[in-house]
């Protein structure tokens, strides 16, 4: 069962003060992105929504429990977070991080399931590769594939086409879309506005501004980069 991702007057431990309260729901099938300039919180929110920062005020819920309070294995199967960066430090395999994200999620970890994610996530042929020694992109796009197998609900993504070429951010968007498709809903901050409308999946959207320029704003409608620009240089 997918579960609804909810903020109730949500106020980040940010030092950007005075922003405000967000309160939103995303219904599974959701998809929102979160635009911003440079230090105005996009990383703090996906940080907040997967539970791995406190927010000052308000609360995070999925389904009917906060995040904050969800057992770390219950969470895990429903959500899943991919930061800018890909981890450095593990001597996994690309193989063993799809079987641990299998795991995370409470599924058998047959070789039939491993093969048919690493299939979908375009992983395949590194399987026996240790996760340290592929690029930053090919990392990145392990990672991608390890949330998209691991939660059942929701994947929030931060700046996930930072280390992307051109083919491998059109593939991103593509998953997006996809994982709306199965009914997930995805949450990706980026500055890639037009990478985005040109993906066409966006029926949520977000501009985190400081409250001189007007404060955040959460509009639910089909995104446009020529709007979001606008929004962002007011």
């Amino acid at each position: 069962m997918k579960l609804e991702l909810t903020c109730d007057a949500l106020e980040l431990a940010h030092p950007l003060e005075g922003a405000g309260a967000l309160s939103f729901g995303l219904p599974p099938g959701s998809a929102m992105v979160v635009l911003g300039r440079n230090g105005t919180g996009k990383s703090t929110l996906l940080r907040t929504l997967a539970g791995l920062d406190i927010p000052k005020e308000g609360a995070v819920t999925l389904g009917s429990t906060p995040v904050a309070k969800m057992p770390p294995r219950r969470r895990a199967r429903h959500l899943a977070f991919v930061s800018s960066t890909p981890p450095r430090g593990a001597a996994l395999t690309v193989q063993e991080v799809i079987e641990l994200a299998l795991e995370a999620g409470g599924r058998p970890t047959t070789m039939a399931l491993v093969q048919a994610a690493m299939d979908q996530g375009g992983i395949a042929s590194w399987a026996d590769k240790p996760i340290d020694t592929l690029s930053d992109g090919m990392a990145q796009k392990v990672m991608l594939a390890r949330a998209a197998t691991q939660a059942d609900s929701v994947v929030l993504l931060d700046e996930p086409t930072a280390f992307l070429d051109v083919v491998g951010r059109r593939e991103v968007m593509a998953a997006v879309g996809a994982w709306r498709d199965e009914g997930k809903s995805v949450v990706l901050a980026t500055h890639d506005l037009d990478a985005v409308e040109e993906a066409g999946w966006a029926n949520r959207w977000m501009v985190m501004r400081p409250p001189a320029q007007g404060g955040t704003l959460i509009m639910e409608s089909p995104f446009t980069s020529a709007a979001a620009k606008q929004l962002l240089t007011a």
